[in-house]
């Protein structure tokens, strides 16, 4: 379940969602590009590594082993999931990631209806 949490939370720093034109190319100059760690808390609580790459895709592992994939948008809104289509468990992590390094958010799981919160630092 932990590692579960863990690539929700993933996925959740690399899918963001927010109110910016979908259409718009993700700036590969941004401060967000780059290797991050979340530390996800609630019902359960994990850690989770991910990379924001020069396009906005967000990709990583939760607890070391359930990858999490998503996007993040030039404003930080960060919309990412975790967990694997064959054992339909999915945890989806939204939230905002900061151009000083710093990022939060919330993660939620459809199979067992846990939650939390998240933060995240860039390495």
């Amino acid at each position: 379940m932990k590692n579960l949490i863990l690539m929700s939370v993933l996925l959740i720093f690399a899918c963001s969602s927010g109110g910016d034109d979908s259409s718009e190319d993700f700036n590969s100059d941004s401060d967000l590009v780059g290797d991050w760690v979340a530390t996800y808390q609630g019902d359960d609580f994990g850690t989770a590594e991910m990379t924001v790459s020069l396009s906005g895709t967000v990709t990583g592992y939760a607890d070391g082993f359930s990858p999490i994939s998503g996007t993040v948008s030039n404003n930080g809104n960060l919309t990412a999931t975790s967990g694997s289509v064959d054992t339909g468990y999915n945890t989806t992590f939204s939230g905002t990631l900061q151009t000083d390094g710093t990022g939060s958010g919330a993660w939620t799981s459809s199979i067992s209806g846990y939650s939390g919160t998240w933060t995240a630092i860039k390495q």
